[in-house]
């Protein structure tokens, strides 16, 4: 086996210096890591029992981590565990008879970690002296100063756990990394340890059942010729006058001739012969033989007399033979080839499959003989003749493919097979499609030749093949011209995303050119806010199409105030409105509820699209109309119909059909004249369809576009208005006198959340990684902080794992500090993965400080 320390050794001579070299072994290390346990599971696999692969598998892992000792322990029924399997470094002692039925307590502390952690890392012995002594006192009678151990799950139940002792102290984390990845292997090959012993338990009781169906069973050495019986019928022995004791060959002669029909005797002779067993037997371990008995008193008409090898070392002619009643075994295949018999019609049947033979005897005419599916298939009576029946069948193959079913014919006779499909005239059905094959009948005596074949009606599945070509194709067209779409967004997104970039970075030059001039730092600053939210819409509008097209559903439903909704949508736009002079009205709405239950932002998203489109592709002194009308209510939910009018330049009736799809624009020169990147009607079709409502469009191109869009939501009964809370207004007199962990390794993003949390009046204590955080907080006294600020990708440790950390310290705040994320990381996975880590809350980047605030004062006061 290769030696897997190679894996870990640095290349090269000299010590390792104390930087690059060691930050470069590491890389190489994680590198190797998957090589080196890919090569002890083969290794491991090519053994033949898994005793044997685990024990290879534990010197594998032992000698890539130069560890004194692996091994695997296991619980027991008594509730304790038992050391099951080790491998021993050359100098280590062996400790496994010493580490028999461990009482529960021993490992009880490392089960309970293993709850919460998914492996056991012990740098130093001495670091657990005093927490667990039990476990300190086991390993310390051991000589072990170091140790890596991870558990062993079985689904969700653990059964053990296996590890390493004293492995160099570099490669701690490898070797819990390692352990980790090759457990999954262990607990397999433990249940296959299981299932051998339990079969080779059970092989004795399985092997006496099964020798009842044996008449007898003798081992005959054929150096001797002498008989062991180890199963006999007496009454049989005595009536036929047999004694196998008294020799083999002499008493298998006296068998053969008394007892076995004439047609068979010469046959079983042969393949009882010594020289013929062991041949057979060379070859195969066992062997059978078939035959038939003369009438007898005993009903037994056939029998098989079955040979095997003893498997034995040293008799190799030694043989075990035995005699079986074969009767019911005869009985029920025969049984069963009538069965198959009477359904093989029905089942051609079925398959519209019709059975023919064709007779091209020289100098006759061509003659077909048809089952009765065949005749089914031609459409011809029972009586018809063979000539007539092979004419009718000839002459309604369609024109045009007559030479390929001849030529389909000469294969037949030349090669032994053919096959060929073509269309065919059918008297009643009209056009139907045949699949037709056959090969040639060697039993044929009379001049020229005779073929066998089957003839199928396909015309179903020709049928269906040519609507799934079509739809293969229709869908090939639609995926090209999203492919086309999706390419020219991606040529034209640098143009998209350099354009407010480009507004930053002159506004920041003229800033800079500009600083005594206060008036002119303000129009700076605006543009700056201004092109900074438009980079942050077309990220948003990316996010939220890649989010609808997974299919992720947003079920966050809670009451709101539809008109206040539709007023917040108009307030919002009007500045645009203005801007563009276009002139933007709310029509009264007729609404018998406003008060509803669902998601607002789905709903703003929805309408903000649409009248941001009416008022982009529009005209100076145009105008924008928004109605909103309740249509029905029944069974607490009402149906809404919002209609948004423009006198725009409108829409072609090409594009309608392409309005919704992503990243597609009527006008080339949209991008330069409207600034979009075809992706808002996109997200409100699918918007629109996860709300379960519809959108309408009529446009014609010059006069305008009407949008209706109908969406039914819950009536929202028990809401009642409830009064602006005073702390929320004054969110930021709540801030002051917190004390806050920062938790952040951009310097940027820290220094900016830095500085708003100060300018509230809290005072800020920073970690530029996940480590950091948690020496922070663990080195305070508890109580320290009223909350923490959590990036979460950082180096060293994420900010995941120092969520887990912090919530894991033994102190009286570790469970209760409110941690929230701060993350460009938006996803609804990011924000489950951050509240399984035991985050309170999660907030996207780039942060709205106000939601920040509001939420550190909910979590923290």
């Amino acid at each position: 086996m290769r030696d897997s320390r190679e894996y870990f050794e640095p290349t090269g001579g000299g010590a390792p210096d104390a930087g690059g070299h060691e930050q470069h072994s590491g890389m190489q290390s994680v590198q190797n890591l998957e090589a080196v346990i890919n090569e002890g599971l083969r290794v491991a696999l090519l053994e033949p029992t898994p005793d044997q692969s685990l024990e290879v598998l534990l010197e594998h892992l032992g000698k890539a981590l130069n560890g004194a000792r692996t091994y695997i322990f296991e619980k027991n029924e008594s509730g304790g565990d038992d050391n099951t399997y080790e491998w021993v470094a050359e100098g280590a002692a062996p400790e496994k008879e010493n580490l028999q039925d461990l009482p529960p307590e021993v490992c009880a502390s490392w089960y309970q970690n293993f709850g919460v952690s998914k492996y056991i890392v012990i740098k130093n012995l001495e670091d657990i002296k005093e927490d667990d002594p039990i476990m300190y006192a086991t390993l310390k009678r051991q000589d072990i100063h170091s140790l890596v151990v991870v558990p062993l799950f079985d689904r969700k139940k653990i059964i053990g756990f296996y590890g390493v002792d004293n492995p160099p102290a570099k490669s701690l984390e490898y070797a819990s990394n390692m352990l980790q990845t090759a457990a999954y292997f262990i607990v397999s090959s433990l249940k296959r340890r299981n299932l051998v012993r339990e079969l080779q338990k059970r092989s004795y009781d399985v092997l006496h059942a099964l020798s009842v169906d044996y008449l007898g069973i003798y081992q005959v050495d054929f150096n001797t010729g002498k008989c062991v019986i180890y199963r006999d019928n007496e009454e049989m022995r005595k009536d036929f006058d047999i004694n196998f004791e008294e020799g083999y060959q002499a008493a298998m002669e006296q068998y053969i001739s008394r007892c076995v029909v004439p047609r068979d005797q010469e046959r079983l002779r042969a393949v009882t012969k010594k020289d013929y067993v062991l041949s057979r037997l060379r070859r195969k371990k066992k062997f059978d033989v078939r035959y038939q008995v003369k009438d007898n008193s005993y009903g037994l008409k056939y029998m098989e007399i079955h040979f095997s090898a003893t498997g034995k070392a040293g008799e190799e002619d030694c043989v075990i033979f035995a005699q079986r009643d074969a009767n019911a075994v005869v009985e029920q295949e025969e049984k069963y080839k009538l069965e198959a018999r009477q359904s093989l019609g029905d089942i051609l049947e079925g398959a519209r499959t019709g059975i023919w033979t064709i007779e091209l005897e020289e100098g006759c005419e061509p003659r077909m003989y048809a089952d009765h599916t065949m005749r089914i298939l031609l459409g011809v009576s029972d009586l018809i003749e063979p000539e007539e029946c092979y004419r009718h069948w000839f002459e309604n193959i369609k024109p045009g493919y007559v030479e390929m079913v001849q030529e389909s014919v000469r294969e037949m006779q030349e090669n032994g097979r053919s096959e060929v499909v073509y269309p065919w005239n059918h008297p009643e059905l009209g056009e139907i499609y045949v699949r037709c094959g056959g090969v040639p009948d060697k039993k044929f005596k009379k001049p020229g030749s005779c073929l066998n074949g089957y003839h199928q009606d396909i015309t179903e599945t020709m049928v269906t093949r040519k609507k799934q070509e079509q739809a293969i194709m229709e869908l090939l067209e639609k995926v090209r011209r999203a492919n086309s779409a999706k390419s020219e967004f991606l040529s034209h997104m640098s143009h998209d995303l350099r354009t407010p970039i480009n507004g930053i970075m002159g506004m920041l030059a003229i800033m800079e050119k500009s600083q005594d001039d206060p008036g002119r730092q303000r129009v700076c600053q605006e543009k700056i806010r201004i092109s900074t939210e438009h980079l942050l819409s077309l990220v948003n509008d990316v996010l939220q199409v890649s989010k609808l097209e997974s299919g992720r559903k947003e079920t966050a439903e809670e009451p709101f105030d539809l008109r206040g909704t539709l007023e917040n949508c108009i307030a919002i736009l009007s500045a645009q409105a203005e801007e563009a002079g276009v002139r933007l009205e709310l029509e009264e709405a007729e609404l018998q509820h406003s008060r509803v239950i669902g998601n607002s932002l789905h709903v703003m998203q929805i309408l903000m699209n649409i009248i941001d489109n009416a008022l982009k592709y529009n005209r100076v002194n145009g105008s924008v109309f928004v109605q909103a009308k309740e249509l029905s209510c029944q069974g607490g939910t009402a149906e809404y119909r919002f209609v948004i009018e423009d006198t725009g330049i409108g829409i072609g009736e090409e594009f309608k059909k392409h309005i919704f799809e992503p990243f597609t624009q009527e006008h080339p020169d949209a991008r330069t004249n409207y600034n979009g990147v075809g992706l808002g009607m996109s997200v409100v079709k699918k918007l629109v369809e996860q709300m379960k409502g519809t959108i309408e469009v009529e446009s014609q191109v010059g006069r305008g576009s009407v949008f209706r869009v109908t969406l039914p939501i819950r009536v929202d009964k028990a809401w009642s208005a409830q009064p602006a809370d005073e702390d929320q207004r004054n969110v930021r007199s709540n801030i002051a006198g917190m004390c806050v962990l920062l938790v952040e390794d951009n310097e940027i993003n820290c220094e900016i959340v830095e500085f708003m949390l100060e300018d509230a009046g809290a005072r800020v204590v920073t970690a530029n990684d996940g480590k950091a955080a948690v020496d922070a907080f663990a080195a305070s006294t508890p109580g320290t902080f009223d909350c923490v600020l959590m990036d979460l990708m950082m180096p060293v440790m994420s900010g995941y794992e120092a969520a887990r950390v912090i919530r894991s310290l033994d102190r009286p705040d570790a469970k209760t500090v409110p941690i929230i994320a701060l993350s460009a990381n938006a996803f609804d996975e990011d924000v489950a993965m951050a509240k399984d880590a035991g985050m309170n809350e999660h907030l996207a980047k780039p942060v709205d400080t106000g939601k920040m605030f509001r939420v550190m004062c909910r979590l923290g006061r």
